[in-house]
């Protein structure tokens, strides 16, 4: 089996799709993007991590964004959970690529270049049989503690679309889907309540 060609995944060609909303229940309820992360609102720790990406924003609670260039919209109907706030997000991208993140997850950006190398890397022939495997639709970060992270990923837009069809659990839009997996290091964690966004960067 050898590799097929490479599939160049340009960084002009993908647009970046943040998840900021969702009830936050385990923050008492508060807006999540606009918790305080050491001086910086967890949003703007994010949308400074995408500088120079299109950006689309989705959250039910309309957070204040400074950037005119990014794109906020909110899932219909609020808080419907994290699929549906992805279908709405993807159907504002125009990019060939589109990379999924979380608000509460500030530092996940910093694996796109991985995702991005993963996801142009996808397709495989078979000498023997003339087979060949087909480019991944996807590239899925696997967490450090070895857990999938259906949130943080870089997928094929079109792809993206289909999958993101429908409602569920995040972890479903990948039945079906030929995806990839990049060992995470700990930038993708997210802080899901104000402690631990204290304990990591200060208050």
């Amino acid at each position: 089996m050898t590799s097929g060609p490479t599939i160049h995944v340009d960084p002009a060609n993908i647009t970046v799709v943040v998840l900021a909303g969702g009830r936050a229940t385990r923050m008492g309820g508060v807006d999540k993007a606009c918790v305080d992360a050491g001086g910086h609102r967890l949003i703007d720790r994010v949308l400074s991590s995408v500088a120079g990406f299109p950006v689309v924003v989705v959250s039910s609670r309309n957070p204040t964004i400074d950037d005119s260039d990014v794109r906020l919209v909110a899932e219909d109907p609020p808080f419907s959970g994290p699929v549906p706030a992805i279908a709405r997000g993807v159907a504002e991208v125009e990019t060939e690529f589109t990379f999924i993140t979380t608000v509460d997850a500030p530092r996940a950006a910093e694996l796109l270049p991985q995702l991005a190398q993963a996801l142009g890397a996808g397709r495989t022939t078979d000498d023997a049989d003339h087979s060949s495997t087909p480019p991944y639709d996807a590239a899925v970060i696997r967490s450090s503690e070895g857990f999938l992270e259906p949130l943080i990923a870089l997928w094929r837009t079109a792809a993206l679309r289909l999958a993101a069809r429908g409602d569920g659990a995040a972890k479903r839009i990948y039945d079906g889907v030929h995806y990839a997996e990049v060992a995470g290091d700990g930038r993708e964690k997210d802080f899901d309540t104000l402690e631990a966004v204290a304990s990591e960067f200060g208050k």
